[in-house]
């Protein structure tokens, strides 16, 4: 069983999520194979955010794959970042360090195209909805990307910084963006909840289509590649 390297902390509620959803997956096979051995290095959220507003994405590469290199020394076989917005520069990640990553964006399309999803509304910080990294990787594959608008997404990134990463969660958050969904239903045919922190607020039961989890989207593909498959 392969050992696992996981870049959390950001934020610490969702890496708690990737460590608990991971023991669970091994449940059912404890006893044959045990727990897969894990190495989490969490960052300081505040320094990573601040580095993101600043445009200092170099930095944010440099820190996140030194990281990788500690945990590659340290036995990992593969990495994985336990959050959507730092794959803004998930390929120059990779190709700072010898450790193999497995992707959430890849993940998350592999599962679109699995399910055939055409026409995907996009949830995440501004800096995962204003960047390209999920339109490139989705619209190779002949799918197409909506974002909420400019008033719309200030309010998403807002709510995930001042609420959600703290374990705040409040009912108003909750229904607010359930009415920006709700608003940007016609001609999609799913929702991506892009952010590691939304699946704590929202789940399909809030989302009348189809409702792409990336988290634990990921931690399948995580689990899935420990075990070899």
């Amino acid at each position: 069983m392969k050992k696992i390297g996981i870049l959390g902390g950001l934020g610490p509620e969702s890496t708690l999520v990737y460590y608990r959803g991971i023991i669970d997956a091994f449940k059912s096979t404890y006893e044959i194979a045990g727990y897969p051995e894990m190495i989490i290095e969490s960052l300081n959220l505040k320094q990573v955010a601040a580095w993101a507003e600043n445009g200092e994405w170099q930095r944010i590469a440099d820190l996140i794959s030194r990281c990788f290199t500690t945990m590659h020394s340290a036995g990992a076989n593969f990495g994985v970042i336990a959050s959507n917005t730092p794959h803004k520069v998930f390929r120059l990640i990779q190709r700072q360090t010898q450790l193999p990553l497995i992707s959430i964006v890849s993940a998350a399309r592999a599962y679109a195209q699995k399910n055939r999803l055409k026409k995907l509304l996009l949830l995440g910080t501004k800096f995962t909805m204003q960047g390209d990294f999920y339109q490139q990787e989705f619209t190779q594959q002949g799918m197409e990307i909506v974002t909420p608008d400019a008033r719309e997404q200030d309010y998403i990134h807002k709510k995930i910084f001042s609420e959600i990463t703290l374990g705040i969660l409040n009912q108003s958050t909750k229904r607010e963006m359930r009415k920006i969904i709700n608003r940007h239903l016609l001609g999609v045919q799913g929702v991506i909840l892009a952010c590691t922190e939304l699946p704590l607020i929202l789940n399909s039961h809030d989302v009348q289509l189809a409702c792409l989890d990336t988290t634990q989207i990921h931690i399948n593909s995580i689990t899935e590649y420990c075990r070899g498959k």
